[in-house]
Formats: structure tokens, sequence, C-alpha cells
């Protein structure tokens, strides 16, 4: 059942043991005797000794009689019960005592004498002149104490009086004192907080004089930085300039060279083309010479170059098409990554060879366009293309010449 319980969280809580509360009780039942204890204490027992005074009069009177205490009242006693009566015997008859002997009569005294009273009257008056001496030496001796209880009262008072002008003093003394010191701890704190303010003060000159030296070296630097970086783009201006006019006076001379080279090229060109021309008239009679022979006209027929450079082999006069350069530059330029920029419009020629199936086996630079930087993209992007793209009639030359430009 209780390992169920244990399991249960609806069970009702265990109970817990009671030995704390019963200290917690017990301590605070001992506080509270105590604090009864320490309040309820007896009057203080009164400092002065009680005084009786005796007042005498000129006629005699009888004092008055003593008070009479009368005792108090006996409690009424607690009946206590009956016991049970016992049985006694019978007592035995006692005897008779005889009668007492008659007291004789006693015998009266003899009135006193006249001498005997007068004597007693002396003695009353004797007595009573006594009383009056010993009332009197009493009065004295009260009078007396009272003078010295009067002068023992006015020196306690006097004594009260200087020990409360002792203490007003030395309060008074204790106050001044505790004045100077305030007075003396606020003017050091004034002290400590002008000196604080001062050296604020100081602290900010300091710093607003550095804040505004840094500033101005700052404005000088910036100025400096300024002037400098003035005359380092008017230096790189002039450079520039300089490198412009070097530019194109070289592409000047580039295109008055390139424009001699193609003048040079086309009558090259023209020069070759009239050659193969009659070497084409010469075969071609040749081959019409020899036709009655009944023998094929089987041979190698000599390299020729179009108009785009290419170079071909196989029968006949063969050679590139007039649009396959283009096509080639379609299919290379993608792949040439070249970002900076090209001053001018610089053109490279390259020679390639292919196989059969147009697989691109070499690439050479033959003629420089002036950046290296730019022949070397446009014989990695050749490279990159692998092969070439067909011409008319589905085969791909094996040899040309082809040049490629930034700008075409």
């Amino acid at each position: 059942m209780s390992s169920h319980l244990d399991r249960d969280p609806f069970a009702p809580p265990r109970s817990q043991p009671r030995l704390l509360s019963w200290v917690l009780a017990l301590m605070a039942h001992a506080v509270l005797v105590g604090a009864f204890v320490w309040k309820i204490t007896p009057p203080h027992a009164a400092g002065e000794a009680a005084v009786e005074a005796e007042l005498w009069a000129e006629n005699y009177e009888q004092a008055a009689p003593a008070a009479v205490v009368v005792p108090p009242l006996p409690k009424p006693p607690v009946p206590q019960p009956k016991p049970e009566p016992e049985v006694v015997p019978e007592p035995k008859p006692t005897p008779v005592p005889p009668p007492p002997k008659p007291e004789p009569a006693p015998k009266l005294p003899a009135p006193p004498s006249a001498a005997e009273l007068q004597a007693q009257r002396d003695a009353e008056i004797a007595l009573q002149e006594k009383k009056k001496q010993e009332e009197k030496r009493k009065a004295e001796e009260a009078q007396k104490a009272k003078l010295q209880r009067e002068q023992q009262e006015r020196e306690r008072q006097e004594a009260l009086k200087k020990d409360k002008l002792e203490k007003e003093k030395e309060e008074k003394e204790r106050r001044e004192k505790a004045e100077k010191l305030k007075a003396e701890q606020r003017e050091k704190d004034k002290r400590e907080q002008e000196k604080r303010e001062k050296e604020k003060a100081e602290q900010a000159a300091k710093e607003k004089a550095e804040r505004e030296k840094a500033e101005k070296e700052k404005a000088a630097k910036a100025k400096a930085e300024k002037e400098k970086l003035e005359k380092e783009r008017q230096a790189k201006e002039a450079k520039e300039k300089a490198e412009k006019e070097q530019k194109a006076k070289e592409e000047a001379a580039r295109k008055a060279a390139e424009d001699k080279r193609k003048k040079e090229q086309a009558a090259q060109e023209a020069r070759e083309a009239e050659a193969r021309r009659q070497e084409a008239i010469a075969r071609m009679a040749a081959l019409a010479g020899a036709g009655g022979s009944g023998s094929g006209g089987n041979g190698t027929a000599a390299q020729s170059s179009g108009p785009n450079g290419g170079k071909g082999a196989g029968g006949g006069i063969a050679g590139p098409s007039a649009g396959y350069g283009a096509k080639v530059a379609a299919k290379v330029k993608p792949n040439i990554v070249y970002p900076d920029v090209v001053a001018g419009n610089p053109r490279a020629e390259v020679r390639v060879r292919a196989s059969a199936d147009g697989t691109i086996t070499s690439v050479q630079l033959v003629k420089s366009s002036g950046n290296p930087a730019w022949a070397e993209a446009v014989v990695r992007a050749l490279h990159k293309t692998h092969t070439l793209p067909p011409d008319v009639g589905g085969r791909p030359p094996t040899d040309l010449i082809i040049g490629f430009r930034p700008r075409d």
C-alpha cells in the first residue's frame, strides 16, 4: 500500500517529523519568559531614609491613642469529613475529689498620707519637667537634623546643579568639537571638491588641447595626404597621358607597320595567286595535252592558300571557304578569358593544325599582336576548343592560319 502511495501523485502528503516544531515552540516560550522577567522588576527602594518629626505645643495635650491594628479575620475552617464513630468502651467511674479549702480574704491597702501624696505630685511634676526637657531636646535635635538635612539637600542640589552644569559644559564642548570637526570636514571636502574640479578642468583642458592638437595633426596629415594623393594623381595622369601618347605612337607605328605588312602580304598573295594561276594553267595545259593517251589525272595537288590564309591537302585546288574563319572565331571566342582592357584592337595570328576529324593537334603563334597576354589567351582558347568546326563539304581543313582581334 505504501509503495502505491509513493507512486500515486494524488495521495495525501506524508506527515513531517515534529521534532523541529517542538524545538521552535520551546525556544519561543523561553524568549517570552525572558522578556517577562526582564520587564517585570521590583520598584527601586527609596534612597532617602524616613524622617520623623515631632511637634510640641505650649499646652499639654494628651496624645492620641495608638491605632489599634485589627488582625484580619481568620479564614473559615474547611469542613472536614466526619469520621466514622468508633466504638468507645464505657469509662470507669472516677472518684469525686474533696472540696477545696476556702482562700483568705485579701487585705486592702492603707490610704496614702499627705506626705506621700505630695511626694507623688512632686514626682509627677519632675517627670513632666523631665519629659518637657526631653521633648525640647528632641525638638532641638529634630531641628538640627532638619537643618542638617536641608544643608545636605542644598549641597546635593548644588552638586546636581554642578554636575548638570559640567555635563552641559561637556555637552557644549562636545557639540562645539563636533561642529568644529564637521566644519573642518566640510572645509576639507570643499578643498577636495575644488581640487577635483580643478583637476577635472585641467584634464578637460588637456584633453581639449590634445584633441585640438590631434585634429590639427589629422587635418595637416589629411592635407598632406590630399596633396600627396593630388601629386600622385597628377603624376599618374601625366604618366597615363605619356603612356597613352606612347601607346598612341606605338599604335600608329603598329598600324603603319600593319598596313605596310598588309600591303606587302596582299602583294605577296597577289604574286602567289598569279603564280598559282600560271601553274594551274600550265598544269591544265599539260593535262589537256596528255588526255589522248588515256592516262588518269591522279597525283598530288600543290597546297593552296585561301583568302584567310588557310591551307588544305587533297585532289585539285582546295582551301577553306570564305565564311570558315568566322565559324572558327565564333567557336573559339567564348573560350577566350582576358579580363584586362586591351588598348586598341590588336590582331594575333596563329597557325592551327588538326586531324582529319577536326581535332586540334597543335597551335603556334605566327605573328604577335604586341600584347603577349592577348596572344596567350588566344592560344589557351584554341586548346580549350579542342576541335575545329566542319567546313563546306563536312570536313575541316587540316592546316590553316587565322587571326583574332578582341573587338571583332
